[in-house]
């Protein structure tokens, strides 16, 4: 079965074609990506054609390898490049439809929790290798610290050809805060058990 996503799209990089399709699909509904770690991921981002793409490398060799694919694309869009360094730079009234958080394996989970804000209501903040333990447990460490913006999470989402990914996706929301229910919709103190049910009144509704 074809990968619906990726169309005729070209790349070389440590990615597996489920994977590189769950990248495609995000990217096309982006209008600006955020990533950390460069190479198969950075030449998808590019033929989506978003606005904006900014990619943080801490290999300058990396950097380097990825220019020399994306010189071999012709219809692509620009990226920018970053270091630990110059990030912040290029990071100003920034906000981000897709961030992508791959990398150095040690500096996953950081990269994630310092981009978070950055990452749109609506927008998604994808985790690459989830099928290993480690990158599993970034996700989770990332979802409970954030986890009044989680819409749902995707866990490991299947390509257009049914076959699971290696990626797992964050979908973030507007902040929600905890509410009590039983205040907010004004039930009597019986309807919710916290006092004993009237033998005049009846199972409680609107």
């Amino acid at each position: 079965m074809r990968l619906t996503y990726l169309d005729d799209f070209q790349f070389v990089g440590d990615l597996s074609l489920q994977d590189a399709d769950i990248l495609a699909k995000y990217a096309k509904q982006s209008k600006s990506i955020l990533e950390f770690g460069v190479g198969g991921s950075t030449q998808i981002f590019a033929q989506s054609l978003p606005d904006y793409i900014l990619s943080l490398e801490t290999n300058p060799d990396w950097v380097k390898l990825t220019q020399e694919k994306l010189d071999m694309i012709e219809n692509k869009a620009d990226v920018v490049f970053c270091n630990e360094e110059t990030i912040g730079q290029h990071m100003q009234d920034k906000m981000f439809d897709l961030i992508f958080v791959d990398g150095v394996g040690e500096l996953r989970l950081e990269f994630a929790m310092q981009t978070w804000e950055f990452l749109s209501p609506g927008g998604v903040m994808i985790f690459h290798d989830t099928r290993r333990g480690g990158d599993f447990i970034n996700l989770a460490n990332v979802a409970a610290k954030f986890y009044t913006e989680v819409q749902r999470i995707d866990v490991n989402e299947a390509a257009s050809n049914g076959i699971t990914s290696n990626t797992s996706i964050i979908h973030k929301k507007i902040k929600e805060e905890y509410v009590n229910w039983n205040y907010e919709e004004n039930k009597p103190l019986w309807a919710y058990g916290a006092e004993p049910m009237p033998k005049d009144a009846r199972l409680w509704r609107q």
